[in-house]
């Protein structure tokens, strides 16, 4: 099954918007994913501000497409900037990007978690990973 039918197509969506693609479920894509992704899309961009009530690039939208991001990400990073938080939400950004930093060798399961504790923060997994990079 091509990537395309399988996967979250928000970022897909926010760059075809951008490129001036209004119809995306006429588009003519080589491997066409499902219009359930599509639409849910779309969905997605709209409860994240990147898209209008009738589908259409909103502001935020546009500087949303300028980061090589998941769209979600692009939001924190561009709130970050009105909530005077850019440095650790960066941070954060950054450390979601990459491979998990929690690794757990066999054989030594609790000295890891013992480890993992030390930065901990219950209410939030994003503050436990600023934890960890401070």
């Amino acid at each position: 099954v091509p990537e395309i039918q399988r996967t979250n197509l928000a970022q897909v969506v926010l760059l075809l918007k951008s490129l001036g693609v209004d119809d995306l479920l006429r588009f003519n894509f080589m491997d066409a994913p499902p219009q359930d992704n599509i639409l849910n899309s779309m969905y997605q961009l709209w409860v994240y501000g990147g898209l209008d009530n009738t589908g259409a690039l909103t502001a935020l939208g546009r500087k949303m497409v300028e980061f090589p991001l998941d769209p979600a990400l692009s939001k924190m990073l561009i709130q970050a900037e009105v909530l005077e938080c850019t440095d650790e939400v960066v941070t954060i950004v950054s450390m979601l990007s990459v491979p998990s930093v929690f690794f757990r060798p066999k054989g030594r399961e609790e000295d890891s978690d013992n480890a993992r504790e030390k930065f901990f923060v219950p209410e939030s997994d994003h503050l436990t990973l600023l934890n960890v990079y401070k």
